[in-house]
């Protein structure tokens, strides 16, 4: 969990924000990317490809937990205690990941429709390990080296390239005299 939910600094990355409402009037299509924005501030811009909003029942065999487990990669010991609840939620979900704020700070000012489930962070990256030079060599593709015709070869084809230019100069010779 982090510690101010609703204010996402710049350059955040690997949260996601999980939110259920139970505004569904017209179906799946009452919440759309431009309400969305507006449903969560009037200052809040987000790159709506990147938030997803369903029906809860879309994954009832699953489970959010389990979603946001393989979607997110969120551990399951940040889940534990919460599992239930999640699984639980009707209505539709609405996930929203750190990247659909594009890296900008934004401070959200949910609707009163909007219910904040939790947020969630995805576990940090090991840093990268440098590779013995043993086990590099296995990814390192051998180079192919280029080798010359030899140079007979090459002579021969140079002939046969000139003796079909000469023939060729000889038969228009003929046509044309």
């Amino acid at each position: 969990m982090t510690s101010d939910p609703f204010t996402i600094p710049t350059g955040e990355r690997g949260v996601v924000r999980v939110f259920t409402t139970d505004l569904e009037p017209e179906g799946d299509a009452a919440i759309t990317p431009g309400n969305l924005q507006r449903l969560l501030g009037p200052d809040v811009t987000l790159d709506a490809e990147k938030v997803e909003v369903f029906p809860s029942s879309v994954i009832e065999g699953l489970g959010l937990s389990s979603y946001l487990q393989e979607g997110y990669g969120v551990p399951r010991e940040a889940l534990s205690g919460k599992a239930a609840a999640l699984d639980a939620l009707s209505g539709l979900v609405i996930l929203i990941p750190s990247s659909a704020f594009e890296g900008r700070t934004q401070v959200l000012e949910p609707n009163p429709g909007l219910r904040f489930v939790g947020s969630f962070r995805e576990p940090d990256p090991e840093p990268p390990q440098r590779m013995a030079p043993a086990e590099a060599e296995d990814y390192i593709e051998p180079r192919e080296t280029r080798i010359d015709p030899e140079p007979r070869q090459r002579m021969s084809s140079w002939v046969i390239a000139l003796g079909a230019l000469l023939i060729a100069a000889a038969l228009v010779l003929y046509v044309v005299i």
